[in-house]
């Protein structure tokens, strides 16, 4: 019998500790109600003023800054949405050279960052066709979007335009 009290206190004590730890484990934290995920439709959509524009020649990387040529600070662009901040409508305002449609619809390629950390895009549609912009500055605090229009030639870049734009809205 001397031999099983060693091995019962053993049996004892393991059970004591695992009904400590399964009432432990019994937490009535509240986390709080489902809240649905930020989308980048919600921190893109919204009227945007431009802070700058540069041209970039993709052959030689050299940059142009074409803000304050050619009434560039003019531009405006609206990029509605509805209620549950779904993409609708867009519009561009303002007597900058017409680089961009006048108006359409527009949508993103992914309504969430991408986990590879690929850049999103701002597809505009209109009966001109579609048109996409890279998107190379999100919307956070600073609210600030950027993106980047590039023009090709058989499928090669040759020049692209970086908008640099400041939200409307305070």
């Amino acid at each position: 019998m001397r031999k099983f009290k060693p091995i019962m206190k053993t049996h004892v004590l393991f059970f004591f500790l695992m009904v400590a730890l399964l009432a432990a484990s019994c937490s009535t934290i509240d986390d709080g109600d489902y809240v649905k995920p930020i989308t980048l439709n919600e921190k893109i959509a919204g009227r945007w003023v431009v802070n700058s524009v540069v041209q970039t020649d993709e052959s030689n990387s050299q940059k142009m800054p074409l803000t304050n040529l050619l009434d560039f600070d003019t531009f405006v662009i609206n990029l509605n949405a509805d209620e549950d901040q779904r993409p609708t409508t867009f519009s561009v305002e303002g007597k900058a050279p017409t680089l961009l449609p006048l108006k359409g619809t527009w949508a993103l390629d992914y309504d969430y960052t991408k986990s590879d950390a690929t850049a999103s895009h701002i597809v505009l549609n209109s009966d001109a066709g579609v048109t996409k912009l890279t998107v190379t500055g999100v919307p956070g605090a600073d609210r600030i979007l950027e993106y980047k229009f590039t023009r090709t030639v058989n499928g090669q870049p040759f020049v692209s335009y970086t908008y640099n734009l400041m939200s409307a809205v305070k």
